[in-house]
């Protein structure tokens, strides 16, 4: 059942020239984590922000739970759109206790809530301690606690995971995920990162200048893209001419063999622990393949495509 319906919706700012939303419709479902991917400027944060009521449409509608948030002659406070919103560094306040973060401005209706908040995310043992005297798995769990003490309908996460090292990454990006579930509450997760994207995703939504290219589940957009661009998004791609239609296919989709239909010279060769990344110039133009052994440059290679 969908909780969350965005119907038609359009921004542009400035003179005009700047459109971070065309015709934007999608839906989201009770329970899903649904994602927002793109490179940066396409409109991903702004729609969020739209969402959450940061930010003015010029037309369009976005409905939560029935209730019109934004739509002809309804333009609701944030306060009032029953919805949450994690930050990219989670803004917690560094003179404030984790118990004193996770209530502020809810002090009143938020104690009742907080002890089994606490609890359910582990974090009871620190709740008197200063952000600085925690990890940062620690924050996230405190940035999501501030985030559910209100019991919202909706969570958006906005790249809560951009000023992190790709090992922490991988650690808060699996434990949000863990909680997020746990809780059973309707997420919209906004990345550039594919492997964000990958890891924690039940749908993912490609934009691209303010446009939804393509939604659905992450390996159907991987396997199945409708562009060339949509395909780029969730790694690389190599394409093609065969019978004057442009083919297309990953890394992975390619046997080496002597008597393959492709041919070229390897032009690069890197080890990538249990695989190496083969560049090979063809006739087509570069080609990356994936093998299980090195080949030495400049020699020749032969291989087929198995799907695509």
């Amino acid at each position: 059942m969908s909780l969350l319906h965005v119907k038609q919706l359009e921004k542009t700012f400035c003179d005009g020239s700047v459109c971070v939303a065309k015709s934007i419709n999608l839906e989201v479902s009770e329970g899903e984590i649904f994602t927002l991917m793109g490179k940066s400027g396409c409109g991903k944060s702004s729609l969020l922000r739209m969402i959450c009521g940061f930010e003015t449409p010029c037309s369009g509608e976005i409905i939560l739970g029935g209730k019109t948030l934004f739509g002809k002659g309804v333009n609701l406070e944030t306060k009032e759109r029953e919805l949450a919103i994690v930050f990219q560094n989670y803004a917690l306040f560094p003179h404030m206790s984790v118990a004193q973060n996770i209530l502020f401005g809810y002090e009143k209706e938020g104690k009742t809530r907080l002890g089994a908040l606490l609890e359910k995310t582990g974090i009871s043992a620190i709740k008197e301690r200063f952000p600085h005297e925690i990890s940062g798995g620690q924050q996230q769990r405190v940035a999501l606690c501030r985030a559910l003490i209100r019991h919202p309908k909706l969570l958006l996460l906005d790249e809560p995971f951009s000023s992190v090292d790709s090992e922490l990454r991988a650690s808060l990006r699996d434990e949000l995920k863990q909680m997020i579930k746990a809780f059973g509450i309707t997420s919209i997760f906004v990345t550039h990162d594919r492997e964000d994207a990958f890891h924690m995703s039940d749908r993912v939504a490609l934009m691209a200048q303010g446009e939804i290219l393509q939604v659905g589940e992450i390996e159907t957009l991987y396997k199945h893209p409708k562009s060339k661009l949509c395909a780029q998004f969730l790694g690389k791609i190599n394409v093609y001419e065969e019978d004057g239609k442009e083919k297309m296919f990953r890394p992975a989709d390619i046997h080496v063999n002597p008597k393959g239909a492709l041919s070229g010279e390897v032009k690069e060769c890197v080890f990538h622990g249990f695989y190496y990344v083969v560049l090979v110039q063809t006739q087509a133009g570069e080609m990356t393949l994936f093998t299980k052994e090195p080949h030495p440059l400049a020699a020749p290679i032969a291989f087929d495509v198995l799907s695509g």
